[in-house]
């Protein structure tokens, strides 16, 4: 009899000793198990894989402590691919000019210049946006940041346009733009977090 009152003393606390145990196995031990900033920031974006990808290709982005860095490293992900975008449409100019293809070479020629104008306008704007970032006018970045975008939709539309008329014509560009909008997007979103 004494062994089995024994045990019903000693078994609540060998369960109490498991459950504790089980607790600290289920809790991070050190920072490499914990979320990093650039994961949390980008669990509010709405291109979460774009966000990842974008932010780690930059060193330094892992360790950063501070979600103002990191807004700052995705407006110059989004300025970076702009310029990008638009040495790309360059080459798309140089290229269509020598391809002779009559009237449908006159319209691409047409949206790739428009193009041009709206990639020059979404660099300068995306510029402003730095600044306004460090000046810690979030409200602005907003506005910058989505008008960039709205450039980038214009150089798509003025393809679209022009495939309404020639259905075999499509936008060389829609990949770029898709993408630019996507890191201009996360921008935002990471830039929302600093209110």
């Amino acid at each position: 009899m004494a062994s089995s009152k024994t045990f019903s003393l000693v078994l609540p606390i060998l369960l109490m000793n498991c459950f504790a145990l089980l607790g600290q196995c289920s809790r991070p031990h050190n920072s490499k198990e914990r979320e990093d900033l650039v994961t949390a920031a980008c669990k509010h974006t709405l291109h979460f894989q774009v966000c990842i990808s974008s932010l780690r290709s930059v060193p330094g982005s892992s360790k950063a402590s501070d979600l103002k860095v990191l807004a700052e490293i995705a407006l110059n992900l989004s300025t970076a691919y702009a310029a990008d975008t638009l040495s790309y449409i360059y080459k798309l100019q140089s290229s269509s000019s020598s391809s002779a293809n009559g009237s449908n070479n006159i319209r691409v020629s047409r949206c790739l210049s428009d193009c041009v104008e709206e990639y020059s306008e979404a660099i300068e704007n995306l510029h402003d946006s730095k600044q306004a970032l460090a000046n810690g006018d979030c409200d602005q970045v907003d506005m910058l940041v989505s008008a960039a975008m709205s450039d980038a939709e214009t150089c798509e539309d003025g393809f679209k346009d022009m495939q309404s008329e020639d259905s075999d014509s499509i936008s060389p560009l829609t990949e770029h733009n898709l993408y630019f909008s996507e890191l201009c997007s996360n921008a935002l979103a990471i830039t929302k977090l600093l209110v």
